[in-house]
């Protein structure tokens, strides 16, 4: 009789433990889905603020805010670089504060802001479009992002007329001899390779092992993204002697400023 009786105990317990398990796993999969659906719905509502009116006519609606997720993941996905990257996000969250339903209302984004403002933002502006068409495709919608990008202003082209008489660059050359080491190791760098500010500054802080071929040297200056090749820039016997001097890092900033103060860049219209 006692047998029997833990028998059924037994069938009873594995009866329970089966229950509790099917339980579990009907738990699990909920939370799964309750999981895939947040995630969907983020994504819907990030794109659903793209909609706006559209069904009834009323037109698209891109609101910055609801999008600003999907751009970062998209500016990470295209591997900007990070000092870019921030800066577009930076340049947008000052500035597109309002919903944009029209290309008035990117007239009116870029009206009050400088030159130098319009050219950073011009360009956030037009990969954040990029981003938000990579993920709507649709011709309608398109045509909208179109019309808005046609409203942005171009850069601000100013074309200087003005030629350096020959003495003038050779006395702003001499000139140069007395000015700090880094100063004048920047400049020929600039005047050597054609290299950015920002890109000759990385450089001479960090100089990688140069090249000497017939009369000059060819160093490495990055890596494309995503790949293994290098593009390089020359420099001239001189050039390359001054950055090997050069101990001390170089500041963007006071670099900058020295060449505007100074007035050295009239010898690069040579």
């Amino acid at each position: 009789m006692t047998g029997e009786r833990i028998e059924e105990l037994k069938r009873r317990v594995d009866k329970q433990r089966e229950a509790l398990k099917s339980l579990a796993e009907s738990l699990e999969s909920e939370n799964r889905l309750g999981q895939l659906l947040r995630r969907v719905e983020g994504r819907c509502e990030a794109l659903s603020s793209l909609a706006g009116g559209s069904v009834s006519g009323e037109g698209f609606v891109l609101s910055w805010s609801k999008t600003r997720q999907m751009f970062l993941q998209y500016l990470e996905f295209k591997r900007y670089e990070p000092a870019n990257a921030r800066n577009m996000l930076n340049y947008l969250d000052r500035f597109v504060r309002q919903p944009i339903t029209a290309p008035l209302d990117v007239m009116k984004v870029f009206s009050p802001l400088t030159a130098g403002q319009r050219h950073h933002l011009n360009r956030a502006m037009r990969a954040w479009f990029r981003c938000l068409e990579i993920n709507r495709p649709e011709r309608e919608f398109k045509e909208f992002l179109d019309s808005l990008r046609r409203a942005i202003p171009k850069d601000e082209v100013g074309i200087d007329i003005k030629v350096p008489e020959e003495e003038q660059i050779i006395s702003d050359l001499r000139r140069l001899a007395s000015d700090p080491l880094r100063f004048q190791a920047a400049y020929n760098l600039l005047l050597d390779s054609g290299l950015r500010l920002v890109e000759a500054v990385k450089l001479l802080n960090n100089f990688p092992e140069a090249e000497h071929l017939e009369g000059f040297y060819r160093c490495p200056v990055g890596l494309f993204r995503g790949s293994k090749q290098a593009y390089y820039c020359y420099l001239t016997e001189y050039t390359f002697q001054l950055v090997m001097q050069l101990k001390e890092k170089v500041d963007k900033l006071s670099l900058s400023k020295w060449l505007q103060n100074h007035q050295y860049t009239r010898a690069l219209k040579l």
